[in-house]
């Protein structure tokens, strides 16, 4: 059976007027030519590149040792938060002067939870997955966008699927930062990022709704921006960063004279098992640390092997330094087992959320499924 047939009667809605100019093979995967993690981080921190309010206390250090707590010890993290996505160029929608690219994505998220004796499992209701078609509704006349959009409200299938507009604004792509993914392609994919991560933030929500946690916390990858309102996610939770920007510079005053370090400074420095001191982000709502989780010995570069933690600060406290200790100090005991050589991020992987990535690709369809069962209708004109 062809997944995608329900997803015909929008293909042909979409062909009913316009002329489509087809991907060749019906379907290309469209890949991100940077990192993406580091690149969202670089606009969440765009008015925060100099950094000189540290926001825990006691404090008073810029590397602090951290050595691993395991879970035999103490249960610290209970669920694993992870989202993907993959997009594909269908092709060029053009209706007379207008035209806009047609992509699909396919989006997930998946939260593996740990019980007491180190099982991991997915339960049903903790992955998710969306088949979204992504158009710029301004290059297309109202009668097409309603005519494919009433198609897709009436799918039956095992996947949601619906409609996203890529000239809407969201968080990151009415940034200053935001650069060359305004090309039409790059923002469609940008905009099945931004779908993918809000679908993570409604996973997220559910859990902290769904159990007290009464000092065991949720790991989430990614960091938190304006997605993520803290004043609805203000406990139980942190944000991992594996690919961070490098563009903070770091202001530390200690007995009235000031030292001013880059990241590369900083980092180069850190130790494995040792995090660096709490940072203020902005006006304090989040609070962020560097924690080494590899040695430097082996790895390519000093850079690598470095995780940035961020934690939610909604009240804008002084968070106690016991807390982010305590933290850091789990976060190092989940570095194991690694993904070496199947994730070029290995280095900075943990390895729950590894294994929720490999959940939700492995629950996306092959690139093979999709190239076969999309077509573009033949039309009669």
């Amino acid at each position: 059976m062809n997944p995608f047939a329900p997803l015909q009667p929008a293909l042909a809605a979409l062909s009913d007027g316009p002329e489509i100019l087809p991907a060749t093979g019906q379907a290309q995967e469209y890949l991100q030519r940077f990192d993406v993690d580091e690149y969202y981080d670089r606009i969440r921190t765009e008015d925060d590149k100099r950094v000189s309010e540290v926001m825990e206390s006691p404090g008073g250090r810029l590397y602090v040792d951290v050595s691993p707590l395991p879970r035999t010890e103490e249960h610290v993290f209970r669920y694993f938060v992870d989202g993907s996505v993959k997009t594909f160029f269908l092709g060029t929608l053009v209706e007379h002067e207008r035209n806009t690219p047609v992509l699909l994505g396919q989006i997930g998220a998946a939260a593996v939870k740990r019980e007491g004796d180190g099982r991991v499992h997915v339960r049903p209701a903790d992955f998710r997955r969306q088949i979204i078609l992504l158009i710029n509704k301004e290059q297309v006349s109202d009668a097409v966008w309603n005519n494919t959009e009433a198609a897709l409200s009436n799918v039956c299938s095992a996947i949601p699927m619906r409609m996203v507009d890529t000239k809407e604004d969201d968080a990151y792509n009415n940034s200053k930062s935001f650069g060359n993914t305004k090309e039409p392609r790059s923002r469609a994919a940008h905009k099945a990022n931004w779908e993918m991560r809000l679908l993570e933030r409604d996973l997220l929500r559910d859990l902290l709704a769904e159990y007290d946690t009464s000092g065991a916390y949720i790991a989430i990858d990614g960091g938190l921006g304006k997605e993520f309102k803290l004043n609805e996610f203000d406990r139980g939770f942190v944000g991992v960063i594996k690919n961070f920007s490098k563009e903070q510079v770091f202001e530390l005053t200690s007995r009235g004279r000031t030292v001013r370090k880059s990241l590369f400074e900083m980092l180069a420095a850190l130790q494995v098992n040792q995090r660096t001191a709490a940072f203020a982000r902005g006006d304090g709502h989040v609070v962020f640390w560097y924690l080494r989780i590899r040695p430097q010995t082996y790895l390519e570069y000093p850079m690598m092997g470095v995780m940035k933690i961020e934690y939610p600060n909604p009240r804008r406290e002084i968070v106690d330094s016991q807390l982010i200790d305590h933290l850091s100090r789990a976060l190092i005991a989940e570095r194991t087992v690694t993904p070496h050589g199947k994730d070029q991020r290995w280095h900075a992987h943990l390895y729950p959320i590894y294994l929720a990535e490999q959940v939700i690709k492995n629950g996306f369809y092959s690139n093979e499924v999709l190239q076969t069962g999309i077509k573009w209708p033949v039309l009669k004109r």
